[in-house]
């Protein structure tokens, strides 16, 4: 036996039964299902923001060392750290190469 389920929708006052949305505006009168929604998109969120603000392994350390009060250990960070570039920058160029051989 399934029961019927009245909902008043809270924007335009329409009675609508068994469902989760009204019929007549297409608002979400669920509460449940809305707070689900709610928490799922602050979650959302949270984790886009944490992904912007923390830098990876390796940006952090080159911060790090490229403030060191120890001058060689600054001018050893920034030969790696150009090396480092040198090596991203070709490894971009074949991805290119590649990408345009194979198109």
């Amino acid at each position: 036996m399934q029961y019927e389920i009245n909902r008043r929708c809270p924007k335009c006052g329409k009675i609508t039964k068994n469902s989760d949305y009204c019929n007549n505006c297409g608002t979400l009168i669920n509460t449940n299902l809305r707070r689900k929604l709610e928490r799922e998109e602050r979650e959302r969120k949270r984790q886009k923001k944490e992904e912007v603000e923390k830098p990876d392994a390796i940006t952090a350390f080159f911060e790090k060392v490229r403030n060191h009060s120890n001058p060689i250990v600054r001018v050893v960070a920034l030969a790696f750290y150009s090396v480092w570039v040198v090596v991203l920058a070709i490894g971009a160029f074949l991805a290119y190469i590649f990408a345009y051989i194979a198109a």
